[in-house]
């Protein structure tokens, strides 16, 4: 990965930046949602197009614009369809997801996990502020939100990390999320590459969030696919990147 353009300790009002945290590197993005526009798009595989950053991308040149940001939003299923609830620009696309684990085939199997419970949404409101719920509070909240994506699991509730998560686990893989900052700002974050740099388990990615940006309320949204894209920072252009279904964004001009 080329140098993001501002490594340390995420002072002041820095939004790109680079962080270690129990061994492993992370990019950071944070943002005010009121004053830079995040939107969620769905992107959609067929024999002309593929599912990534880089499609992306050309889409939008065609519209005169380009992409600032881009990260993967929440994990999905076959066929690029969101395993929960989709949201953009206040339109439902795909419905929340209150489903419990599927059977296993054997009682060692591991839990998928979108459905380690409790799983919750990031999301939007339509005068700009964001939040992230666990499922079952978002169902009943009465939120309209302009922007949601529903992942799982929920990393942060409150501050509590999920309890599922024990500290020293040796399932280090790559992973992002993405949390709301006491300030009200929206905190992106994808492991770097190559993959042997960023590895962490659930519970040191949740101390991450809460101990090192600020985070009560954080979100996981996918694993080793993750990817987050930064114009001129991680990346001169957008990458081709994995394949995604939905992907978090911040859109400029491209004049």
């Amino acid at each position: 990965m080329s140098g993001v353009a501002i490594a340390g300790c995420l002072m002041g009002d820095a939004r790109g930046d680079t962080l270690e945290h129990d061994g492993a590197s992370f990019v950071v993005y944070r943002l005010d949602p009121k004053a830079e526009r995040l939107e969620l798009f769905l992107l959609r595989q067929d024999a002309q197009r593929s599912p990534t950053f880089a499609q992306l991308e050309r889409d939008l040149n065609a519209q005169g614009k380009r992409l600032k940001l881009a990260m993967n939003a929440g994990i999905y299923e076959p066929g690029f369809r969101p395993a929960g609830l989709h949201v953009s620009e206040g339109k439902t696309l795909v419905e929340l997801n209150t489903a419990g684990p599927p059977p296993k085939a054997a009682p060692s199997d591991p839990t998928p996990n979108f459905y380690l419970l409790p799983n919750g949404v990031f999301f939007i409101r339509q005068d700009g502020s964001a939040g992230v719920l666990a499922t079952q509070f978002f169902a009943n909240a009465g939120e309209s939100p302009r922007l949601a994506t529903q992942s799982g699991p929920l990393l942060l509730a409150n501050g509590k990390i999920h309890p599922a998560f024990r500290e020293g686990s040796a399932n280090r893989l790559l992973r992002n999320g993405i949390g709301v900052d006491s300030k009200g700002r929206v905190v992106l974050v994808s492991s770097v590459r190559p993959p042997g740099q960023g590895r962490i388990n659930f519970f040191s990615f949740s101390t991450l969030f809460r101990d090192r940006l600020d985070c009560r309320d954080a979100l996981y949204l996918d694993g080793d696919i993750s990817r987050l894209y930064v114009r001129g920072e991680t990346d001169a252009e957008a990458p081709r990147s994995n394949f995604f279904a939905g992907v978090l964004a911040v859109v400029e001009s491209a004049r």
